[in-house]
């Protein structure tokens, strides 16, 4: 008789564990295809990139303060974890962005020599 409740309840288990599966993904989907909308827009792209610059993911973390340190790379892996999911939205995005920054910077650069 034991193995009967034992049965039900896996099977329970089972179902809510499915459904919160199925949720997580809609969830997760959903923040997929948010992430591809900011990226279509020039002005999402560079927002993206300053903020992956912010963040530290393009230099190193270390400082002479072990705390600073600390700080620094928990910083950096909030920058890792937005590029992983850049990454999973589109992965071309990221050499567009460094495609615009470049010629933004050279622009730039343009503008200031005549």
């Amino acid at each position: 008789m034991t193995e009967d409740f034992g049965n039900f309840y896996d099977s329970e288990a089972k179902e809510k564990n499915a459904k919160l599966s199925a949720d997580g993904k809609r969830q997760h989907n959903r923040k997929v295809g948010d992430l591809r909308s900011i990226l279509k827009k020039p002005e999402g792209r560079r927002f993206v990139w300053e903020l992956l610059g912010d963040t530290g993911v393009f230099r190193s973390v270390f400082a002479l303060n072990s705390n600073q340190t600390s700080f620094n790379e928990g910083r950096r892996d909030v920058g890792l974890e937005l590029l992983q999911k850049l990454n999973e939205a589109d992965a071309s995005a990221f050499a567009q962005m460094q495609r615009e920054y470049v010629s933004e910077v050279n622009s730039k650069r343009e503008e200031i020599n005549g």
